[in-house]
């Protein structure tokens, strides 16, 4: 990871200065493709340096690092973008980006302050009844040694998980702008404002999944589904920027729930499994939601911008009709593990 932090924390800079040199279109296109892979080098690495960390730790310990981690770069979207919205409010967008490519400069004598990871790495893994959650036994179970863990969720259900939070979070993203622009182009800045206040839900929503149990989670991300599936068809009743706003900033709470449980799912499945490939598949599912969703999104809203939520709604139904049925099968029950 630390190799991977700091080729990302020397590329940036040149990155983000790409894009205030020239602004063709099929230009900036390809420098935000480049800007996404160098990401990827990166978030990769956190993921699997998190579950190696559940692997030699306790399951408070781990619930620890969890908050710490989606804390930390939670919070730093959020400080970017309150900022990001003071700079654009008192100067201008371009200007802030200028500030924005010195101060990224930052990144290059940090990212060399991470201690590599020893030859041997960490410590010898310990027993996996260890790390993973549990839960006294089920009432009304005779067995006592049945334990609950997010192992009895198929891995399916993280993944059609982020499916859903990376199409609807990239729609609102997206379309905020455009519906700033057609209501009223003087309250651009909002964006910054919205974007924060949308991250900010998340933080709550990642922070309370990570104090319920698994059944409780289950619970949290079904109706996590439901709730954007409501945002979005409230986007299409109420047609006013107002509404818009506020279900903008609300819909954070229910992306955090989502994420939360997908990636719980995700960490629980590669500390077991002794594996990278949920991790890194997870991080490719992301990101295809987010870069190919706006994509499809600049398309349709030539013709409606409504279209997309009118998308969101019956993918929203269907995924949780899916998920529903399918989850009715959990056993919670610690499963074997091939």
């Amino acid at each position: 990871i630390r190799n991977a932090l700091i080729i990302s924390a020397a590329l940036t800079p040149l990155l983000t200065f790409a894009q205030i040199i020239i602004f063709e279109p099929w230009y900036l296109f390809i420098i935000r493709i480049l800007l996404g892979l160098v990401i990827g080098l990166v978030w990769p690495n956190c993921f699997n340096l998190l579950s190696t960390w559940q692997k030699t730790s306790t399951p408070n310990q781990t619930k620890k690092f969890f908050n710490y981690f989606n804390f930390s770069w939670n919070l730093g979207f959020i400080g970017g973008l309150i900022t990001g919205y003071f700079w654009a409010f008192f100067w201008s967008d371009y200007l802030a980006m200028i500030i924005s490519f010195f101060m990224s400069f930052l990144l290059i004598p940090f990212s060399f302050f991470l201690q590599k990871v020893p030859e041997g790495g960490f410590a010898e893994k310990i027993s996996i009844d260890q790390v993973v959650e549990k839960l006294p036994p089920v009432k009304g179970d005779s067995d006592p040694k049945i334990e609950t863990m997010m192992l009895a969720f198929p891995i399916l259900f993280s993944w059609i998980g982020l499916v859903i939070l990376s199409i609807a979070k990239s729609i609102v993203i997206f379309s905020y702008p455009v519906f700033i622009k057609s209501f009223d182009e003087n309250l651009s800045d909002l964006t910054y404002l919205v974007q924060a206040g949308i991250q900010f839900g998340q933080v709550i929503g990642l922070t309370l999944i990570n104090s319920m149990n698994p059944p409780k989670r289950k619970y949290s991300a079904l109706f996590s589904i439901l709730a954007l599936t409501a945002i979005a068809t409230s986007f299409l009743v109420f047609r006013n920027i107002l509404m818009i706003t506020i279900l903008s900033i609300f819909s954070g709470l229910f992306y955090g729930l989502l994420h939360g449980v997908s990636m719980k799912i995700m960490l629980d499945y590669g500390t077991a499994k002794n594996t990278t490939k949920y991790s890194t598949i997870n991080e490719i599912i992301i990101g295809i939601g987010f870069g190919v969703t706006p994509i499809i999104a600049g398309y349709v809203a030539e013709v409606d911008i409504y279209l997309m939520f009118t998308f969101n709604v019956f993918l929203g139904i269907c995924l949780f009709l899916f998920l529903f049925f399918r989850s009715r099968n959990i056993k919670w029950k610690k499963p074997k593990l091939n």
